[in-house]
């Protein structure tokens, strides 16, 4: 229950915001509202807000993901093996076998 009246607070005061942002561009010249459309045109397309995570996500890491994703899928990447893995995550070895 606590979490849906946090989650019900936040989209209240987002939506405060929301609308005083739009009152302000109301405010703007014809030229600045254009310019500011603009700006907000290359911030939406330069990076992907996931939902869930709420982290941006850029072009180029979808681009790369995209890329070792295929790799994987023709099967010209080899992946990585478990103690690749461990180096990388916990730089030493977990376990032995």
């Amino acid at each position: 229950m606590e979490k849906i009246a946090l989650s019900k607070r936040k989209e209240e005061k987002s939506m405060s915001t929301y609308n005083k942002v739009v009152s302000q561009i109301h405010s703007l010249t014809k030229a600045e509202q254009l310019r500011l459309l603009e700006e907000l045109k290359a911030i939406v397309e330069n990076s992907i807000e996931t939902e869930i995570e709420e982290e941006l996500i850029f072009p180029a890491e979808i681009a790369s993901s995209e890329t070792a994703w295929q790799d994987y899928l023709a099967g010209s990447d080899r992946g990585k093996s478990l103690e690749e893995l461990e180096l990388e995550l916990f730089g030493r070895q977990l376990f032995q076998f």
